[in-house]
């Protein structure tokens, strides 16, 4: 694997990628009600009584708009927990799992390796040590025989 192909590929990639398209989403959606918002001439008058009620309760309406951020931030991060999951966490459950398995003794699954990233190169490394564990164990049982 190349240098220039791992970080091409590499997990914190994928999930900056994920995090920026969330933020992406939420400004669209932004954008989108924004513009619902003022194309309608009746909504100016809304807008008068929010700005309003802000200089009126300039705490609530400051806490109205903190959870209105929180909310738009909300979909990047739910996103890159999604991805996190799925490229990350799960692979490195199953790694575990199949080294558990080989330390009871099950050392003739192979390891696959389908994955051009971080844990497709521990993956690899993993499926040599593999290899390598199971040439000695040949080779010791050979030689006690």
């Amino acid at each position: 694997m190349g240098n220039t192909n791992f970080i091409q590929r590499s997990i914190i990639n994928k999930i900056l990628f994920v995090t920026i398209l969330g933020a992406v989403v939420a400004s669209l959606i932004a954008v989108a009600l924004f513009y619902l918002i003022f194309v309608n001439e009746g909504t100016y008058h809304l807008l008068e009584n929010i700005l309003t009620y802000a200089k009126e309760h300039p705490f609530n309406f400051a806490l109205f708009l903190g959870f209105l951020t929180f909310q738009a931030a909300l979909i990047p991060i739910v996103m890159t927990y999604f991805l996190l999951k799925k490229e990350i966490i799960d692979p490195l459950h199953d790694i575990a799992n199949r080294m558990e398995r080989i330390s009871m003794g099950e050392i003739d699954e192979e390891i696959p390796v389908q994955r051009e990233d971080e844990i497709g190169h521990l993956q690899e490394s993993f499926e040599r040590m593999r290899m390598s564990l199971k040439v000695i164990i040949e080779k010791l049982e050979s030689d006690q025989l």
